[in-house]
């Protein structure tokens, strides 16, 4: 009987997988740093181990996941985060002797992942792009503020950053004028490189979920969002599947190709109102949040990746549904207090953003046609008890913390 190993098990990217492989009879091990987790508490898992944070502790937790990898034998290895996914490609060669790891070669992945080499990347290959600097110091970027159009956008060029013997997380920030821009990059300036600068694109933001196979194309999936947590832009809470569009197509494939992709990617995009123009946002190299979404449209990514990792027939992909919706209730409901309780400014809304009410009111349309919950299913209930129940400890332990 084939065995997969799926690491990251609090993420809902690997519930999804776990109910799509475990639902076919194919036995699935999850694995995270506490126990139970999110995917281990699905009926379509078949247990659980515990490892060392990767967050913390990043050396212990390669010394155990060797020991894993060592002790029991798995077809397939499947990380579900930027972070085990980056640990796993500094010791690629070594780990992939125990078992085949369900993620792109090293040297592409860590092309993927630092935004800066992406963006140069696609202006090269001519993909579309917001207007971009990269400032390499803060004088350069006292003379570039002021001639900038705000607000603009500040990306890290990674999402993390490991500091010492511990990962750091990155966000996207926002300013609204030059003093605002230098202030927050001097103030983040001790903690890593300075940000990419790039004008903000107010459309809404789409997406190509795409299967390569040593850099050719296999399948293609297409969504768009239409909530997010946070409200100016960030996870998907509720999406929805779209027909397959040519221009992002063609955008998302050649970017992927001049990589020599191999395995799963997002390819994320905003459609700019001024052009009507797909503008590249970044690259998720890995499994992404919103998986649910395209296996309830009809394309069923973690078995279509295991079969080709395995050596499988993939077959046929027929079409898929669109207009199928996906809904994560409780990150809507973080959207919904976010959006209550903080003003426009402080979440960096621009102009036209759904005011408070609309966003009370469209929340509380908890059944509508063509909408699936992602975690929440009648056929598996058990993942949904377990992130209520981590949901109401976690307030609870911010409350306390106050």
């Amino acid at each position: 009987m084939s065995r997969v190993l799926i690491i990251d098990g609090e993420q809902r990217s690997a519930l999804a997988a776990v109910r799509s492989l475990g639902s076919r009879g194919i036995t699935v091990t999850v694995a995270e740093d506490h126990l139970p987790c999110l995917a281990s508490s699905s009926k379509y898992g078949a247990g659980g181990i515990k490892y060392a944070s990767p967050q913390t502790q990043p050396e212990e937790f390669v010394d155990d996941l060797r020991r894993i990898l060592r002790d029991d034998s798995y077809d397939l290895l499947i990380p579900m985060t930027d972070v085990t996914s980056y640990l796993i490609a500094d010791h690629y060669e070594e780990l992939s002797k125990h078992t085949t790891i369900g993620m792109p070669p090293p040297e592409a992945f860590r092309a993927a992942s630092d935004k800066g080499e992406m963006i140069r990347l696609a202006d090269s290959l001519g993909i579309p792009l917001p207007q971009t600097h990269f400032p390499k110091s803060l004088d350069e970027l006292a003379d570039l503020a002021a001639g900038l159009d705000y607000p603009v956008v500040l990306k890290p060029p990674r999402s993390r950053y490991l500091v010492g013997s511990q990962w750091v997380s990155t966000k996207v920030d926002y300013a609204g004028s030059a003093e605002e821009l230098l202030n927050k990059v001097k103030s983040g300036a001790a903690s890593g490189a300075l940000p990419v600068i790039q004008e903000r694109i107010l459309g809404p933001g789409c997406g190509a979920f795409l299967l390569f196979q040593q850099g050719q194309e296999k399948v293609i999936f297409f969504h768009r969002r239409i909530r997010e947590k946070p409200p100016s832009g960030g996870v998907s809470v509720l999406r929805e599947a779209i027909p397959v569009d040519t221009a992002m197509k063609e955008h998302a494939v050649k970017l992927l190709k001049a990589l020599n992709w191999h395995g799963v990617a997002m390819v994320e995009f905003k459609q700019d109102p001024r052009d009507n123009q797909y503008k590249l946002m970044e690259i998720n190299a890995r499994f992404w949040g919103s998986l649910q979404l395209a296996i309830d449209a009809g394309i069923d990514f973690p078995y279509l990746f295991y079969q080709m990792e395995t050596g499988g027939d993939m077959g046929k992909v027929d079409a898929y549904r669109t207009g199928v919706r996906s809904r994560w209730l409780l990150g809507d409901l973080d959207h919904l207090l976010a959006r209550l309780l903080k003003s426009n400014r402080r979440l960096n809304l621009p102009r036209g953003h759904p005011g408070r009410l609309s966003t009370l009111l469209r929340f509380l349309k908890l059944r509508e046609s063509g909408t699936r919950y992602e975690v929440f299913r009648r056929a598996d209930m058990q993942p949904g008890f377990y992130e209520i129940k981590k949901y109401i400890a976690d307030v609870a332990a911010g409350l306390v913390g106050r």
